[in-house]
């Protein structure tokens, strides 16, 4: 090709101009394709929202029913199928604002609308005005520095109002404004003073006599109003399956508050089905039956089934409010059969009887004590225990819950809970000996720095067994009243019940469990956690022997919409072990299971 600007001695300059003419043009031609080209490249790195919608920076995705307000409707049927540009540009506008844009920009061209979402505005600052005594700014977590939107709105004034709401007052005025100028929260209150509870009513009890609900309120009238009791109310109603639904209407006037209770009822028997797994307990199925409502004073009877490679078990019992004028207090038929398989036994085992019992709430804390008789048989298949024998005993409960924790049962996050249990028998009646089993449980939940939600949980645990009884009648007694340590239940660093004293169980137990929570703070909402475990026991009834067995592990838990997974690797110790006459291995101990909190 010759070179632009050289002249050709043949043809003069004729030549060269037409060789530029065909330059400039193929020129111009690659610059318009390459132009074209950029053009169709850049609109297809654009998302289409609709036909003629394209979202040129950001990222947005509309439900169907933000579809039908900014496209349009597919089906003839609905309102519209075409929606005006103005129209579907306040809607998007909208839309983008919930999701925390409050800066979008819009642009038409001819038929088409552009957007560009703009940066995402973060909350920086959580303010407080009046109540401060109540609400702490500092104690509320995952706000500041979270995008501000609906949902974060939201969680701040459900935060304030049940703050406000357990301290008494039961009808403040509560706003939360969002600065969009400064990225702001603002927390307006207007407290109106504490109110005592005058009154309680309700509708829709559909027969169901109205002194029912006293077993069931963890109040008094005249108490100083706790929205907290008021949910603890409520909670019970439907986990009981009394109703479907339940909820307070509160009204004020002066320094009164006046409940009123409005109920959905359901149907009274309710079926229910669940699975779980664990390394320990390879799968299990729980069935479980409840008729709440056997008569007009709600007795229930509820019956349950568990299947697992190491147990199976069925029990049935009720709660018969018979007693006029005593609503909180019940007859407690029960029946139980059930099958355990172990590494070092196999047994057979039932129980039928019946208790008198009482639910009440007093000092913020629910209790619920069942005292009766029992005909109890054992029969030991494999391992060291009776072949069969037929006793009765005399059977002892009183369980404690405080109400912070059983406000918060599903989360597991503060308050406590607790257990003394009795079970004795005679002897000369179908028992060689005078036994006794004596046993307490507790657990402690602790919201360290009272962060809400929490940041750290620890949790202790609390179990001392012994069993009143002589040493040579070990052998004679159920394997189910022993005591055989090790697994998830007690030594996490140690395999199942392997700790066992060669199959003979122990007649005393004391252990503590401690486990340090972070909640939050990993995606996917993972829960790491640090655990330690101490425990003894001993031969003899209230005495406890060498070694001290520890374990030391960590684990991670998954609270996921169906269950809660959960693992753990823990290392088992056993200290002053040359001062036992039983020795047992050291090693590491892996746990995983499913359905399963602390």
């Amino acid at each position: 090709m010759p070179v632009f600007g050289e002249r050709c001695p043949n043809h003069g300059v004729i030549a060269p101009i037409g060789f530029v003419a065909l330059g400039v043009g193929r020129a111009v031609t690659v610059l318009m394709i390459f132009f074209i080209l950029s053009l169709s490249l850049g609109h297809a790195s654009d998302i289409k929202i609709c036909e003629n919608f394209f979202l040129k920076e950001g990222k947005l995705k509309l439900n169907r029913n933000e579809e039908v307000l900014v496209c349009g409707s597919r089906d003839d049927t609905q309102g519209w199928r075409e929606v005006p540009l103005i129209q579907a540009e306040f809607h998007l506008k909208t839309i983008l604002q919930n999701l925390g844009y409050f800066q979008p920009r819009f642009q038409r061209v001819n038929r088409q609308l552009l957007i560009w979402t703009g940066a995402k505005s973060k909350i920086k600052d959580l303010k407080i005005d009046g109540a401060r005594e109540f609400l702490d700014a500092s104690k509320k977590r995952n706000i500041v520095g979270h995008a501000l939107i609906s949902a974060n709105i939201d969680e701040v004034q459900a935060w304030a109002n049940k703050g406000i709401r357990t301290n008494g007052y039961a009808c403040p005025e509560i706003s939360v404004e969002a600065h969009e100028w400064s990225n702001t929260l603002l927390v307006k209150t207007k407290l109106g003073g504490q109110k005592r509870i005058r009154s309680l009513t309700t509708e829709n009890l559909e027969g169901l006599d109205l002194d029912i609900l006293d077993r069931y309120r963890p109040f008094e009238i005249r108490d100083f109003y706790n929205i907290q009791k008021t949910q603890i109310m409520t909670e019970r109603l439907i986990a009981d399956g009394l109703f479907q639904s339940a909820f307070f209407e509160t009204t004020c006037a002066q320094d009164e508050a006046f409940l009123n209770l409005q109920t959905s009822i359901g149907k009274p028997k309710i079926f229910r089905f669940g699975v779980g797994a664990s390394t320990e307990e390879l799968p299990f199925v729980d069935f479980s039956f409840r008729n709440a409502r056997l008569d007009k004073q709600a007795s229930s009877l509820t019956a349950n089934i568990h299947v697992s490679p190491r147990r199976q078990s069925i029990t049935a019992e009720s709660e018969l409010y018979w007693f006029q004028g005593w609503s909180k207090i019940f007859i407690g038929p029960r029946f139980k059969l059930s099958r355990e398989v172990e590494s070092t036994y196999k047994t057979d085992s039932g129980r039928i009887g019946a208790d008198v019992g009482r639910k009440w709430d007093m000092w913020n804390t629910r209790f619920i004590g069942k005292v009766g008789s029992s005909l109890n048989f054992a029969k030991t298949i494999r391992g060291i225990g009776p072949d069969n024998v037929k006793y009765p005993s005399l059977d002892g409960t009183l369980f404690m819950m405080s109400h912070s924790y059983e406000s918060s049962i599903r989360q597991q996050f503060e308050g406590w809970n607790g257990s003394i249990f009795f079970r004795g028998r005679a002897e000369g009646l179908g028992s060689p000996a005078n036994v006794g089993r004596y046993e307490i449980n507790y657990k402690y939940l602790w919201n360290m720095g009272g962060f809400a939600p929490p940041l750290f949980v620890l949790g202790t645990r609390v179990q001392a067994i012994t069993l009143d009884t002589s040493e040579d009648q070990v052998s004679l007694t159920p394997v189910e009243d022993r005591v055989f340590v090790g697994g998830d239940e007690n030594l996490r660093g140690f395999s199942r019940q392997s700790i066992n004293n060669h199959g003979l169980g122990y007649l005393s137990f004391l252990y503590l469990g401690f486990e340090l929570q972070l909640i939050d703070e990993l995606p996917y909402r993972l829960r790491p956690y640090l655990l330690l475990d101490l425990a003894q026991t001993g031969n003899r009834r209230y005495t406890l022997d060498p070694p001290v067995f520890t374990s030391r592990g960590a684990g991670l838990k998954w609270p996921s919409p169906f269950g809660t997974f959960r693992g753990s690797l823990a290392k088992g110790k056993a200290v002053r072990q040359e001062n036992s006459i039983v020795s047992y291995p050291e090693q590491w101990v892996f746990y995983l299971s499913f359905g399963k909190e602390f």
